[in-house]
């Protein structure tokens, strides 16, 4: 009895066995579990409201851990594989249904009326991260403002900024226009409005950085799956992917790489068109990011790729034919005839910022970076709060680690120079510029005036993850390599260095000794397992070690959110559009409640004469300044932030910071502004001016005055 109870079991446990009664089990104990975690775990960390949404979000999450006890491990990541592509579609199409975003937008809810509250103001994984403001405070704001109001989707547009603005070019909003096809990740907001637009830009990117990696990887592994894999995820989950959100350059650089060769591998003229149409889109994505300090430095980690990768294709056979020829000079002038329209129709843009002060007249030299061990630190940002996780975010690289290796790999093998020998030079050109930097000649002829030595560092970091992924792919047993008894002395100094550095570097007496040890541990045994990549059981175990090590770092820095709502439901909100559909071209501005509220009205089409400038509205400082504007031109003629304050002294402008200005406007330059309404948190009455404004609105401490 005992024995075919045994023998029962092992059958019940088997993989292969009652798969389908498995599969229901499974969905019905997850909708459990993840109920329960809602009424005591969840209920704890977000006391605000019960939600199904976030019952469901965890029982997905359960359900996923829960196939791997199901299905073999090895079938169940090959179905993945071969089916990667329907499954990134079927994500996308959930995530646009229930109109998540990963956006800390929710912030705006403890900033306007907080007392009018509603479940959609709040988180429901995760943590809103105030920090981001780039995001949440400005971008955003410009990206749902084009929706509103009577020049919906236009060029140009008068919102932002109370005047006629570029809405392409600098602020990376949607338009009707062809030249949409370099920014593919925007075209739902056309067709699909704002909440489904905003779920599937904000997701598609991080789906398009994922398969983008993998296929690179792909590529460089020379179809190793799981190590693929694993360098999509370490480059995809690095801090500063996820705190800086999916840089648009990382993402249409791959793609631009994997399209290449693609194009270089196949005989049917059908691919070879798709690669030549995505390569016209991946392109004038890579041109219309329009940050030189990632486009520069990026440029010479995938000019090195891409040197390995077209040799590496004439040497397997690859012959250049007439077709090829003809489709690349079509490619290439369609590049080059988009480009054209867009330079046409934004070169007063691009010449007003080429003549600011910042960042038009800025010059790099490079040097002084603080960044390159921030890798060691970074796995804890998430945990507590780090005064400012952005620009202390770097790539899960292990720097020096695989430039050295290469340099070993190399010098004693001699093998695969088209790969090494391009990668060390742009690697080693990297990081004399990030440590050391250029003379102001040579940044100039290089391009890298226009990157700062923090921005190259993750340019430098993702290729030394590059460089690794492509040694532990081609490694051989019988290569010369390093030996393991030398590895044990190797790991432990390498890690005493990289945690010496990182402390050095930080900035911050942020490094206690807790995080020495737990992360020296961790560090240690991740250098140990690459050191001894050659042993196969070792490296896979590496390989899980630098998956779990990046899902650390990075998988919980966005929350997860329900729709824009906090933008067009707030009691304010309502009365501005309001306002706006009786007098859709009235000018207001802002006043003293802190840039980022400025750009909150912008959200909803309202002329926002003080938002951000995302190039400068010259004529609203010379009409505030009058005589006296050429003198503070170097004060306001900047990308800025720009702070109200209405006061009954004379108008002045004061430089707060780099990208942040402060107005002191005297009350009766309202009327030359040409200011109907204000904005406000304070009752400008009682600051008791000759003058007495119309107040039109308030509730929960947010006022609007009509300027009469």
């Amino acid at each position: 009895m005992l024995d075919k109870g045994k023998a029962y079991f092992e059958k019940v446990i088997n993989k292969e066995n009652f798969v389908t009664i498995k599969l229901i089990l499974l969905f019905l104990m997850s909708i459990v579990m993840a109920t329960i975690c809602e009424y005591t775990i969840f209920r704890r960390w977000y006391p605000e409201f019960i939600s199904k949404n976030r019952i469901m979000l965890v029982a997905c999450i359960f359900i996923f851990i829960g196939l791997h006890f199901i299905f073999k491990l090895k079938d169940m990541y090959e179905w993945i594989h071969k089916h990667r592509y329907k499954i990134a579609c079927a994500f996308l199409l959930f995530v646009m249904i229930f109109k998540y975003s990963g956006s800390s937008i929710v912030n705006f809810n403890s900033q306007i009326q907080p007392n009018c509250d509603d479940r959609k103001y709040h988180t429901l994984l995760g943590k809103a991260r105030m920090i981001r403001t780039d995001e949440w405070a400005t971008s955003t704001t410009y990206i749902l403002s084009q929706s509103q109001g009577n020049h919906a989707f236009s060029y140009f547009n008068n919102a932002l900024r109370g005047t006629t603005t570029d809405m392409f070019t600098l602020v990376n909003s949607p338009v009707y226009d062809i030249l949409m096809l370099g920014k593919p990740f925007q075209l739902a907001f056309l067709l699909l409005g704002n909440d489904a637009g905003f779920s599937f830009y904000w997701y598609a990117r991080i789906t398009a950085m994922l398969l983008g990696a993998y296929e690179l990887c792909l590529i460089l592994t020379n179809k190793n799956k799981k190590l693929s894999l694993c360098g999509a995820i370490v480059i995809t989950f690095s801090a500063a992917v996820q705190w800086w959100y999916c840089m648009d350059t990382l993402i249409w650089g791959q793609i631009i790489l994997v399209l290449v060769n693609t194009f270089m591998n196949t005989d049917k003229k059908w691919k070879k068109y798709v690669c030549a149409i995505g390569l016209i889109s991946s392109c004038l994505a890579y041109v219309f990011v329009l940050y030189p300090a990632w486009q520069v430095s990026f440029a010479y980690v995938f000019l090195a790729i891409a040197i390995w990768m077209i040799i590496q294709n004439f040497q397997k056979g690859y012959r250049i034919s007439k077709h090829d020829i003809a489709v690349i000079i079509l490619t290439i002038l369609c590049i080059v005839l988009l480009l054209g329209r867009w330079y046409m129709l934004s070169k007063d843009t691009i010449a007003a910022v080429s003549h600011t002060a910042y960042p038009g007249d800025r010059c790099e030299t490079g040097g002084g970076t603080f960044t390159l061990y921030a890798y060691f630190y970074n796995i804890f940002f998430t945990f507590e709060d780090f005064p400012n996780p952005c620009e202390y975010a770097s790539m899960l690289s292990f720097f020096p680690i695989p430039i050295l290796l290469g340099l070993v790999y190399v010098i004693r093998n001699k093998k695969n120079l088209s790969f090494w020998l391009p990668t060390l030079v742009a690697s080693a050109f990297l990081t004399i510029w990030c440590k050391y930097g250029f003379p102001e000649i040579l940044a100039k002829i290089t391009l890298m005036s226009n990157a700062t030595a923090p921005r190259a560092t993750i340019a430098l970091g993702t290729l030394n993850i590059y460089m690794l992924i492509y040694l532990m792919g081609s490694i051989q047993l019988d290569d010369k390599w390093i030996p393991k008894k030398l590895t044990y002395y190797l790991a432990g100094f390498a890690t005493i260095y990289i945690i010496y550095q990182a402390k050095k570097t930080c900035g911050f007496p942020y490094i206690d000794k807790f995080k020495i040890l737990a992360g020296g541990e961790i560090f240690l045994v991740a250098i140990f397992g690459i050191l001894n990549m050659q042993n196969e059981k070792i490296k896979n175990y590496t390989i899980y070690g630098l998956i779990a090590i990046a899902l650390i770092t990075g998988l919980r820095v966005n929350p997860v959110i329900r729709t824009t709502d906090i933008f067009y439901t707030k009691p304010v909100a309502i009365k501005m559009q309001e306002i706006r559909e009786e007098n859709p071209e009235a000018i207001w501005v802002v006043n003293d409640t802190g840039w980022y509220i400025n750009d909150y009205s912008v959200a909803n089409g309202i002329r926002t004469l003080n938002s951000t400038n995302v190039y400068p509205n010259l004529a609203m400082f010379e009409t505030i300044l009058g005589d006296k504007a050429k003198e503070n031109e170097i004060t306001y003629n900047r990308y800025a932030h720009i702070n109200f304050d209405i006061v009954d002294t004379e108008s002045t402008v004061e430089l707060l910071y780099a990208d942040n200005i402060a107005i002191h406007l005297n009350y009766k330059d309202l009327e030359k502004l040409n200011v109907q309404y204000i904005l406000s948190k304070e009752d400008i009455n009682q600051k008791n001016f000759d003058k007495t404004f119309e107040q039109v609105y308030y509730e929960d401490g947010m006022y609007i005055f009509r300027v009469n």
